[in-house]
């Protein structure tokens, strides 16, 4: 049984916030402390001093919203403020993993992903959030994330985004936020491809970002590859589009680690779906894909936690609820559309 692994809630940011709080109870604090204890150092990454110094200040930076719905999770579950803060200011450093896939067949656009990240068994869980005034959304992440880097909402927009070195900073004086604050946002105030863009343009970044964005109804895709102040658009030009921790546009670092091998294993087995055109074996073919040994990261650092596979147009979603290496032993399971 899924049930107990997704959350829906709605209301105003506060609302939402403390429903999700009461509802996880102490569970909340015990697994933000268990995540914080077991996410080891990296480089770039936030040490324990400048973690306790700096999060707090950094949470009064965000837009209202966040503050707010954050605010009520820790009312919610009774614990402090900063404590929460710190769970996600953590995550305002250099990662290097994830694999991503968009292609069109059958006339379907579908979007595939391997998120990898640290405590894999803390992840595969999905929040379902109708905020006043907002677009409501479908997330996936750790229980009771308030931020997302995966998600799709009631307009039937694809976001998912995976981290790349960043070549440049926000600009003096310009609203910045980390890439996946930008995410949720954009998940709750977009209906288009047209809007996210008009809305990166708005808005800097702390660290790079590849934006896969899929515009459900008219099956439109990209890649938008974002630096701190600018982006490049990638079309699919009715194909396919992969990408993995590193940019192709000039002027971006060399990828990094194991991401070249990743995106060419990926691209070859995304090239051999397209040229076999086939339809009906979706998303079995696309599960296969982020399962291969040579995309799905199964090693002890950074292995994939979560796998996504999801036609927007449709609303088919599948997704892994627990279980790790996520793609290839995760417990994939198909959810019914909320909307």
């Amino acid at each position: 049984m899924i049930g107990h692994r997704i959350h829906e809630f709605s209301g105003t940011a506060r609302q939402v916030g403390l429903a999700m709080g009461r509802a996880l109870g102490p569970r909340l604090g015990q697994n933000v402390s268990r995540y914080l204890r077991m996410r080891p150092p990296r480089p770039g990454a936030i040490d324990a001093e400048r973690l306790h110094r700096e999060a707090l200040p950094w949470l009064r930076t965000l837009p209202a919203r966040f503050q707010e719905e954050m605010e009520g999770l820790a009312e919610g579950a009774d614990l402090p403020i900063e404590r929460l803060a710190e769970w996600s200011y953590v995550e305002c450093c250099i990662a290097e993993g994830c694999s991503g896939l968009a292609i069109r067949l059958g006339g379907e656009t579908w979007v595939a992903r391997n998120n990898d990240m640290f405590v894999p068994d803390a992840w595969g869980y999905v929040s379902i959030r109708a905020l006043a005034g907002r677009i409501p959304t479908l997330s996936f992440g750790l229980e009771g994330d308030v931020f997302t880097t995966t998600g799709l909402n009631r307009e039937r927009l694809w976001l998912h985004h995976q981290a790349i070195p960043c070549p440049d900073g926000p600009r003096p004086g310009r609203l910045h936020l980390p890439s996946f604050v930008v995410l949720t946002d954009l998940l709750e105030t977009c209906s288009t491809l047209k809007q996210v863009e008009a809305r990166l343009g708005e808005v800097d970044r702390d660290d790079g970002m590849l934006l896969f964005a899929v515009e459900g109804l008219s099956g439109e895709f990209a890649v938008l590859e974002c630096a701190s102040s600018s982006h490049l658009r990638r079309s699919g030009e009715g194909r396919f589009l992969v990408a993995t921790n590193h940019a192709a546009g000039p002027g971006w670092p060399a990828p990094g680690g194991d991401s070249l091998a990743r995106q060419e294993r990926l691209s070859a087995l995304a090239e051999a779906l397209y040229a076999r055109g086939t339809f009906a074996a979706l998303p079995r073919d696309l599960i296969a894909i982020l399962a291969d040994p040579g995309v799905e990261r199964r090693g002890p650092d950074m292995p994939t936690v979560y796998a996504n596979a999801c036609c927007p147009r449709s609303g088919e979603t599948w997704f892994t609820f627990g279980g790790y290496p996520a793609a290839s032993r995760g417990a994939w399971a198909r959810l019914d559309w909320p909307f």
